[in-house]
C-alpha cells in the first residue's frame, strides 16, 4: 500500500538527504567549527542550500564640468550614485524569483524590480509577474549600472525616463518554433508609470493599462559573430482631457515604436583579449497632447565598445533625440570612454560627454565611474 507524501515533507526529506554527505565529511574535516555555531564549514554549506543568492553592486561617480541639464545640475561632484541589493533564487524546478532594491546617494530605498518567472507553462509559454523593467528594446531591460555609460542615452531618457520604462503587471513569453533562427515574442500588461518617471506616459483612470509587445531574433553568423534584432511597440495613457461639457474626461494615449540591431564579435580562440559589441536603436513616438493634437517625434542611439586587451576596453556613443511632447526642439551629442577592469567584479572608467540642444544648450562633462560587485550577482539579459 502506497502512502502519499506532501510537497513540504518531500522538500524537507530532500534537504536532509542532501545534507548527510556534508555532515559525514564534517566529522573527518580538519576545519574547526566556528565559535558558538556548533558546526563546521560543511554544515554551513548545508544550511545555505535554500537561501537566495545575495549580491551588492556599488556605483561611485565623480563629475566635472558645468552641467546645464536640470537632471545633472543638482548632482554632487562626487557621489555613491547607486547601491543595488539583489536577492535571486530558484523557487522550485519550474520558477525563479528576482528582487532588486536600489538605494540612492541619500539612502532612499526603491524596489527597482521584484518578480517571479515561470519557465515551463503549457504550450511552451513563460510567464513573469511582479514589478519589472519592460522588454521595450534591449537597452531598457538593462539596469543602469550594467551599461557602459555614466549617462543615459538621450532618446532613452527623453522617451522612457532617466531610469527606463518599468511597471507592475505581468508578461507572457513564447519562443516561435522554426528551424532557422531563434525567434521570441513577449507581451506585457503593466500599470502605467507616472509622468514624473516616464515622459511618454501618465496614469489616467485606474482601469487604463500600458501594453507592450516585442518580437526579437538571434542569429549566429559565424563561430565568432552573431546578430540580435527586434521590434517593440508600446501603447498607454498619456493623461486626461476634459470633454467639451466639462462633466467627464477622455484618456489620451501615446504610441511608441522601436527597432534595434546588435552585432557582437568575439574570437573563441582569444575571447579574453578581443571582443566588440555594436548596438543601435531608433524610436518613434505619437503622443496625444489633446484629442485633436498629436506630437510625432523620434530619436536614436548608436554605441560601440571594443575590448583591445585583456582588461581594457574603449568605445563611444552617438545620440540624437527630439522630445516626447515637443518635436520642435532636439538635442544631439556623444560620449567616449575607456575602461579598465581588474576583474569581472570591478570596473574603473574615464568618460567625457557632449550635448548640444537646438535652443542653445551646450554641455560638456567629464566622469570617473567606478563599479564594484560582491556576491553572486546573476547575469542580466543577453
Amino acid at each position: 500500500m502506497h502512502r502519499k507524501i506532501s510537497y513540504k515533507a518531500f522538500l524537507h526529506l530532500n534537504v536532509f538527504l542532501m545534507g548527510l554527505p556534508f555532515v559525514a565529511r564534517a566529522a573527518d574535516s580538519p576545519i574547526p567549527a566556528s565559535p558558538g555555531t556548533g558546526g563546521g564549514a560543511s554544515a554551513l554549506q548545508a544550511s545555505n542550500l535554500l537561501n537566495p543568492n545575495i549580491s551588492v553592486v556599488g556605483w561611485f561617480q565623480g563629475m566635472t564640468g558645468h552641467p546645464h541639464d536640470p537632471g545633472h545640475d543638482s548632482e554632487p561632484v562626487m557621489q555613491l550614485k547607486e547601491t543595488e541589493l539583489g536577492l535571486q533564487s530558484i523557487v522550485d524546478p519550474w520558477a525563479r524569483g528576482d528582487f532588486f532594491v536600489s538605494f540612492d546617494q541619500d539612502g532612499n530605498a526603491n524596489l527597482e524590480e521584484g518578480y517571479i518567472t515561470w519557465f515551463h507553462l503549457p504550450g511552451g509559454l513563460g510567464f513573469r509577474t511582479g514589478k519589472f523593467r519592460s522588454y521595450f528594446g534591449p537597452f531598457n531591460r538593462t539596469h543602469p549600472h550594467d551599461t557602459p555609460f555614466a549617462t543615459r542615452p538621450l532618446a532613452e531618457k527623453n522617451f522612457l525616463g532617466e531610469d527606463g520604462l518599468a511597471g507592475t503587471g505581468g508578461g507572457l513569453s513564447w519562443q516561435i518554433p522554426n528551424p532557422w533562427i531563434f525567434l521570441n515574442t513577449d507581451l506585457e500588461a503593466l500599470r502605467p508609470p507616472a509622468v514624473t518617471d516616464t515622459p511618454s506616459f501618465d496614469r489616467a483612470e485606474r482601469k487604463d493599462l500600458l501594453y507592450v509587445g516585442r518580437i526579437n531574433g538571434y542569429l549566429d553568423v559565424t563561430d565568432s559573430q552573431n546578430l540580435s534584432f527586434g521590434g517593440s511597440y508600446a501603447n498607454g495613457p498619456s493623461g486626461q482631457e476634459l470633454t467639451s461639457l466639462g462633466t467627464s474626461s477622455d484618456t489620451l494615449h501615446t504610441q511608441l515604436y522601436a527597432l534595434d540591431l546588435t552585432y557582437r564579435w568575439k574570437n573563441p580562440a582569444r575571447a579574453i583579449y578581443r571582443s566588440l559589441i555594436w548596438q543601435n536603436e531608433i524610436l518613434w513616438s505619437k503622443h496625444e497632447v489633446t484629442s485633436i493634437d498629436t506630437v510625432q517625434s523620434w530619436g536614436l542611439m548608436s554605441w560601440l565598445q571594443y575590448q583591445f586587451m585583456e582588461r581594457w576596453a574603449t568605445g563611444g556613443r552617438y545620440d540624437f533625440s527630439q522630445f516626447a511632447t515637443d518635436n520642435g526642439t532636439h538635442e544631439y551629442g556623444g560620449l567616449v570612454f575607456i575602461t579598465y577592469s581588474p576583474s569581472e567584479f570591478s570596473h574603473i572608467s574615464l568618460q567625457a560627454s557632449h550635448v548640444k540642444r537646438s535652443d542653445g544648450l551646450d554641455e560638456n562633462l567629464g566622469f570617473l565611474r567606478v563599479l564594484f560587485n560582491i556576491g553572486p550577482h546573476g547575469a542580466h539579459a543577453f
